[in-house]
């Protein structure tokens, strides 16, 4: 199921995910500053029109038992456990996190959701003339180029780890690379994210949670390996804690990589968890000049080379 590699330029290492602490005064400072800008980001209007908010949906080419409520945020399966599959609406980028949480399950069933990523593009699948695969796995996963777990792979009998717990590797296994790191926030493409919004919100994050119960939030993002910048390693994200990679040979070149969510057995409807993070003020700045100037006047600017690159993204 594992696609071959190719041989496209990765993004840049800066752009991924990178725990941050904000624990000194002047940090604190800067948060309190990039959150009041991010506020305004999604409400000013200049000569490029009104910034929108970027939110994630799902795509509009589902299985037939999908019913997409609340702005294509939300996918509820109406019968059966089969022709549930859903797409993310667009691509999702390296080091940002796709997170859902389920808000109704169905007891009398066997087995649970299924998710990963997948090259293949959404409305060209549902274009086929047999439409769309009648499960993520094994069907889906037949046609090549996706990368797709049961989420009961991560022991869903298992109680979650208390938060900040480190577990000492096997003897001879190096340790598991962990995305989140111990900090309080993580730095994604959308800003300083807290990590308590990827805990569920029940019971004030309780931490009994099963994976496979209501109010479990499953998130999952892909970076750069370490030894090999041409290929992205998947990371499941169960209930605010970090499971490791589930593959380390998906090639971040070939194609842009959808989400694919198979709403299967038990799970009956999931939502999906918009997360903002808080810009620094460098990007919430950026944005700002965005909003009033377009890419092709930004070349033209008595600026050093440097900041035209940083405010085209370019960086």
């Amino acid at each position: 199921m594992d696609a071959v590699d190719d041989n496209h330029q990765a993004p840049h290492l800066a752009d991924f995910a990178v725990a941050v602490d904000i624990d000194t005064e002047a940090d604190r400072v800067e948060v309190e500053a990039a959150a009041t800008m991010n506020d305004a980001k999604y409400s000013t209007t200049g000569a490029a029109g009104v910034w929108e908010r970027q939110l994630f949906r799902f795509h509009p080419y589902h299985g037939s038992n999908i019913h997409l409520d609340d702005d294509a945020t939300v996918a509820f399966r109406s019968t059966s456990f089969a022709d549930a599959l859903t797409f993310s609406e667009r691509p999702l980028a390296a080091g940002d996190i796709f997170l859902v949480e389920i808000e109704k399950i169905e007891r009398g069933w066997s087995g649970h959701m299924r998710l990963g990523l997948t090259e293949l593009t959404p409305n060209i699948i549902g274009m086929r003339s047999e439409g769309l695969p009648h499960f993520a796995l094994p069907d889906l996963a037949n046609l090549g180029n996706c990368w797709i777990y049961p989420i009961s792979k991560f022991e869903m009998n298992q109680r979650q780890e208390p938060p900040g717990e480190n577990l000492e590797p096997p003897l001879n296994e190096p340790p598991q690379r962990n995305l989140l790191g111990d900090a309080t926030h993580v730095r994604t493409p959308r800003g300083l994210l807290p990590k308590r919004l990827l805990r569920p919100s029940m019971d004030n994050g309780n931490s009994d949670i099963l994976l496979t119960d209501r109010g479990s939030r499953i998130g999952i993002m892909y970076v750069p390996t370490e030894n090999d910048d041409s290929k992205a390693e998947l990371h499941f994200i169960i209930n605010g804690v970090d499971k490791g990679p589930v593959s380390k040979d998906i090639p971040l070149n070939r194609a842009p990589l959808y989400v694919v969510i198979d709403v299967y057995g038990t799970t009956k409807q999931i939502r999906i968890i918009q997360l903002e993070g808080i810009l620094s003020l460098q990007s919430a700045c950026r944005n700002v000049i965005l909003e009033h100037i377009t890419a092709g006047a930004i070349a033209r600017l008595p600026l050093p080379e440097s900041i035209k690159r940083f405010l085209l993204r370019r960086d």
